[in-house]
C-alpha cells in the first residue's frame, strides 16, 4: 500500500494482521506499551508514517469568512428579491384587477390601456429570470400572467370593435362584421383559458409570491370559461340562414306586474344569418285577439278578465317563468301559430332604456299628426296616444310606435363612431342592474350566461342553511287605470336578531298617490294595488295592519265553462291558506319563498301604510363570527325609497361596521342587494 492512500479507498477495511504488523515494526520508547488501538484508516496511515497536511489557521478563517459572507449574501439577496417579487407581482395584480373590472364594466377602452401597461414593462422578463432562481414556478408563473395580459388586451380591442358593429347592427341589420368580431371575441376567451389553465398549475409551485396573481386572475376564470361556452354555442345560432325570432316586451310601469310593467306593445325581432331582417312593433292586443285557448287566470286577475291571455303573462315576479309563460301564449296564438313561428327567448325592455336612448338621439317627431317624443316625456306621450286609439279605436298608437322605434335605430346606426356607442355601453350594466332589460332564452346554455351576469331577472334561490332575510315587495295594478305612475311607495325594513336566534321583522309599506295633480283621468283613478311580501321560509306573521280584505268571486263558472287550468298558478294558488287572526292576509309558496298576499287601496290626494310584524328563526344562533346575510330583490319597474336597518343581538357588534345596528337607505338600489353582515362580541 501507498503512502498517499486515496480518499476513494477510505472505507476500505484495514485487515488486522497487517495493522499489528506495523506496529511491531515500529520502534517504542522505554517503557512504552501497546495498547488496543482501533483498526481504523487513520490509525493505519499514522504507523505507516503518513502526515495530513495542515493549513494555516488564516487561511482557514479566511475560507470560514467567504462562506459566512456568501451565505450572508445570500440569505440578504433572497430577501432582497424576495421584495421585488412581492412588488413586481402586487403592481402587476392590481392593474390586471382594474382592467378586468373596467372589461367586466364595458369600459374596454381604458381596460385595454391597463393590460397593456402591464406588457410594456421592461423590468418583467429580467425579473422572471431572477424569480426563478430563488422561487421555484415564479418565472413561469409571471410568463403565464404576461401570456394572459396580452391576450387580455387584445380582447378589450376586440370587445371595442364589437360595440362599433353592434351599432351597425342593431341599426341596418348588417350582422357580418358583428359575427366575424364575436369569433375574435371567442377566440381571444379560448387563449385566455388556455394560459390561466397553464398559470393555475404552476401558481402552487409559486407559493405565496404568487397569491396575487391567484387573486386578480382566478376569480374571474369562472366568468371567461361561462362567456366561452357561450360564444362557442351562440355564433352559429346567430349565424344560421333560419329565421330566428325574439320577443321584446315593452313593459309599462303605470300599471305594475309582478315580472315588470304591463305588456301593453312588444317587437317580434327576427334574425337571419347575422342580419335582423325584420322588426314588427304590435299592439298586445293583435296576439290576445287570435289567442282562443280558454285558461283560467290567477285569483287577482279575475276582477278585470275572465281569461288568462298573452297579456297577463307577466304575472310572475321570476322574470324566467313570466317570459317562458308568455313565449308559450304567443305561440299558441293564431297570429304565431298559423305560420309555426316560434320564438327563442324574450327580452324585457322598461321605458327607462327608450328614454335613456331618446336622451342620446335627442327629440324625435314622427307620425301625422306630429308627435314629439323627448327622454322625459316618453311614458305620458304614449299612454296619450294609446287612450285616445282606445276612444276612437284607431291603430294609430301601433303605427306610430313602429315608426318612433325605426327614427331611434336609425339615430343610433349613423352615429356610430361618436360617442354614443361607448355611452350605450357605458349605461347597459345600469339597465341590467335594475332590472330595465332582463333576458330569457330556452336554450339553457344560452339562459345560463344571462344569469351568471345578472340579466335574467330570476329570483334568488336561498342556499341550503341560509342565515339570513330575504326581502321583496311586488305590486300588481288589478282595476287601477295607469295610476301607479303617479304613487309613491316608501318600504322601511327592520330586523332585530334575538339572542336565541329568532329574528323579530318589522315592514312597513307606505304609498302615496299624487295623482290628483294630474290633468289626465287616467292618472287620476284610485289605486288599487295587490300587494305580495317575499321572506324566508318558515316565516310566521304576528301582526298585521292597513291591508283591504277583498274577496275576489269567479266572473264565471269555469269548470262548467270547460278551462283549463295553468300548471304553475294552480301550483302556487293550491299552496294559499288565509289567516283567519288576520283576514285580510294570506300566505303562498312561490319560487322557495314564504310570500304574505294582502290587497291595498289608496285614493287620488291620499296615502296608506300596510304593517307586517313577523319572526323566523336563522339557522345559526348568534355568536361571535357567525354571518347574517340580508337579500333584498327589487321589483322590475318599481320606485320608490328603500330603508333596511339589521339590529345585531345585545351584546354584539357588526364587524364590518364596529356598530350595533346596520343602516341602508336608498332610492335607486339595485335589482339584487346582498349584504352580509359578521357578528362580533363587544
Amino acid at each position: 500500500m501507498k503512502n498517499d492512500i486515496s480518499s476513494s479507498r477510505s472505507d476500505e477495511d484495514i485487515q488486522a494482521s497487517k495493522l499489528a504488523k506495523t506496529i511491531a515494526s515500529k520502534p517504542r520508547a522505554e517503557g512504552e506499551t501497546l495498547k488496543d488501538i482501533p483498526v481504523t484508516p487513520g490509525n493505519y496511515l499514522k504507523f505507516r508514517g503518513a502526515r495530513r497536511t495542515t493549513l494555516p489557521k488564516g487561511i482557514i478563517w479566511g475560507i470560514v469568512g467567504l462562506i459566512v459572507i456568501f451565505v450572508g449574501g445570500s440569505i440578504i439577496s433572497y430577501y432582497v428579491v424576495r421584495g421585488q417579487v412581492v412588488r413586481e407581482i402586487s403592481a402587476r395584480a392590481n392593474a390586471l384587477a382594474v382592467g378586468v373590472n373596467d372589461l367586466q364594466n364595458l369600459d374596454p377602452q381604458s381596460a385595454e390601456a391597463q393590460f397593456a401597461s402591464l406588457n410594456s414593462s421592461p423590468s418583467l422578463s429580467g425579473a422572471a429570470s431572477v424569480f426563478s432562481f430563488f422561487f421555484r414556478g415564479s418565472a413561469a408563473a409571471l410568463q403565464s400572467f404576461g401570456d394572459i395580459s396580452k391576450q387580455l388586451a387584445s380582447l378589450s380591442a376586440d370587445t371595442v370593435a364589437f360595440q362599433n358593429n353592434a351599432s351597425k347592427f342593431i341599426g341596418t341589420g348588417n350582422g357580418n362584421d358583428l359575427i366575424a368580431n364575436l369569433a375574435d371575441v371567442n377566440r381571444d376567451l379560448a387563449a385566455i383559458d388556455a394560459d390561466g389553465n397553464a398559470l393555475a398549475a404552476v401558481l402552487p409551485l409559486a407559493g405565496n409570491s404568487a397569491n396575487g396573481l391567484a387573486s386578480a386572475y382566478l376569480p374571474v376564470k369562472t366568468q371567461i370559461e361561462g362567456a366561452e361556452n357561450f360564444l362557442n354555442k351562440f355564433i352559429p345560432w346567430l349565424a344560421n340562414p333560419a329565421p330566428h325570432h325574439i320577443l321584446v316586451m315593452l313593459q309599462n310601469p303605470s300599471e305594475e306586474k309582478p315580472g315588470g310593467g304591463f305588456l301593453g306593445s312588444y317587437a317580434d325581432v327576427t334574425i337571419a344569418s347575422g342580419t335582423i331582417t325584420d322588426i314588427s312593433v304590435h299592439d298586445i292586443a293583435d296576439a290576445d285577439a287570435a289567442f282562443k285557448a280558454n285558461i283560467v287566470p290567477p285569483v287577482p286577475l279575475q276582477l278585470e278578465t275572465t281569461r288568462f291571455r298573452p297579456a297577463d303573462a307577466n304575472w310572475f315576479f321570476d322574470f324566467p317563468a313570466s317570459a317562458s309563460e308568455t313565449i308559450s301564449m304567443f305561440e299558441r296564438s293564431n297570429l304565431y301559430a298559423a305560420s309555426g313561428t316560434t320564438f327563442d327567448g324574450a327580452i324585457a325592455v322598461s321605458p327607462k332604456v327608450i328614454s335613456d336612448l331618446l336622451a342620446l338621439t335627442g327629440p324625435i317627431s314622427v307620425g301625422r299628426p306630429t308627435t314629439t317624443f323627448a327622454s322625459g316625456n316618453l311614458v305620458v306621450q304614449i299612454q296619450k296616444l294609446v287612450q285616445a286609439g282606445q276612444a276612437t279605436g284607431a291603430t294609430y298608437p301601433k303605427a306610430i310606435m313602429r315608426s318612433l322605434a325605426s327614427a331611434i335605430l336609425a339615430r343610433l346606426a349613423s352615429a356610430t363612431g361618436t360617442n354614443t356607442t361607448g355611452t350605450i355601453a357605458n349605461v347597459v350594466p345600469d339597465w341590467i342592474a335594475k332590472k330595465d332589460v332582463m333576458v330569457y332564452f330556452k336554450d339553457p346554455a344560452f339562459e345560463n350566461f344571462a344569469q351568471q351576469y345578472g340579466a335574467a331577472g330570476d329570483v334568488y334561490q336561498l342556499p341550503q342553511k341560509f342565515n339570513g332575510d330575504y326581502l321583496a315587495v311586488v305590486n300588481s295594478d288589478i282595476n287601477a287605470d295607469k295610476s301607479e305612475l303617479y304613487v309613491s311607495q316608501a318600504i322601511n325594513f327592520d330586523a332585530e336578531i334575538g339572542d336565541d336566534g329568532t329574528v323579530s321583522n318589522h315592514l312597513t309599506v307606505s304609498r302615496t298617490h299624487t295623482g290628483n295633480t294630474s290633468p289626465y283621468p287616467w292618472y287620476q283613478t284610485t289605486n288599487q294595488d295587490y300587494l305580495q311580501v317575499f321572506t324566508v321560509p318558515g316565516s310566521s306573521l304576528s301582526n298585521e295592519s292597513g291591508g283591504v280584505v277583498r274577496t275576489v268571486p269567479a266572473p264565471i263558472n269555469y269548470a262548467r265553462a270547460g278551462y283549463t287550468t295553468d300548471p304553475l298558478v294552480a301550483s302556487i294558488e293550491s299552496s294559499t291558506l288565509k289567516l283567519f287572526t288576520y283576514p285580510a292576509v294570506s300566505t303562498q309558496e312561490q319560487f322557495g319563498k314564504n310570500v304574505f298576499t294582502v290587497w291595498s287601496r289608496v285614493r287620488a290626494g291620499a296615502s296608506t301604510t300596510i304593517s307586517f310584524d313577523y319572526s323566523h328563526h336563522l339557522f345559526a344562533a348568534p355568536a361571535p363570527g357567525v354571518q347574517y346575510q340580508f337579500v333584498f330583490e327589487k321589483q322590475a319597474g318599481a320606485t320608490g325609497h328603500y330603508t333596511f336597518e339589521i339590529d345585531a343581538p345585545l351584546g354584539y357588534a357588526f364587524a364590518e361596521t364596529g356598530l350595533a345596528s346596520y343602516v341602508y337607505q336608498s332610492s335607486d338600489p339595485p335589482a339584487r342587494l346582498v349584504v352580509t353582515l359578521t357578528l362580533q362580541a363587544l
